[in-house]
């Protein structure tokens, strides 16, 4: 699939077999869609229509809402993320740990914020976890950050950068 769409990298990704194509506006979105099926038809491969959604202005990708410029942890995953009760042994912390890493880009400082219950999974720890206010803090803390309706941003490249 890379190498197919490697002539449409600056607006269509693929993960596995599912691709997105981004563009700004509904006419620029046709010609690129029609850019894509032409390739895919050259190399002899079809999409199946029943599987395909065209002029979305955000769709669902890998665990994200995408679209008018913002990206956005899916309303489901965060349902999950609310309805998660408090750990008790080191399985159920790496689970919590391991679905709030997945949006870590929602938490500035995520490893800071996470460390005290990445403490509690070490291997020298108790199986049964010794919950302490500073792991109830940080389980509080990372809940509060993802379910608190997380955005990002897409930069606007008419406005300058300062790194």
């Amino acid at each position: 699939m890379d190498k197919l769409l490697h002539p449409h990298t600056s607006y269509a990704a693929a993960y596995l077999y599912d691709l997105v194509i981004h563009t700004p506006d509904w006419e620029t979105h046709l010609e690129k869609v029609g850019a894509v099926l032409d390739t895919f038809r050259r190399a002899d491969l079809m999409a199946n229509p029943v599987k395909c959604a065209v002029g979305f202005t955000e769709a669902k990708y890998l665990g994200y809402m995408v679209g008018k410029g913002l990206v956005k942890p899916q309303l489901n995953k965060l349902e999950a993320i609310q309805n998660w009760s408090q750990p008790s042994r080191k399985k159920q912390v790496r689970a919590f740990l391991g679905v709030v890493g997945y949006y870590r880009r929602f938490i500035p400082h995520f490893a800071t914020r996470a460390s005290p219950l990445t403490d509690l999974v070490k291997a020298c720890g108790p199986d049964p976890v010794r919950w302490s206010d500073a792991a109830e803090r940080a389980f509080a803390d990372l809940w509060n950050a993802l379910c608190s309706n997380p955005v990002l941003i897409a930069p606007d490249f008419n406005k300058d950068f300062i790194l």
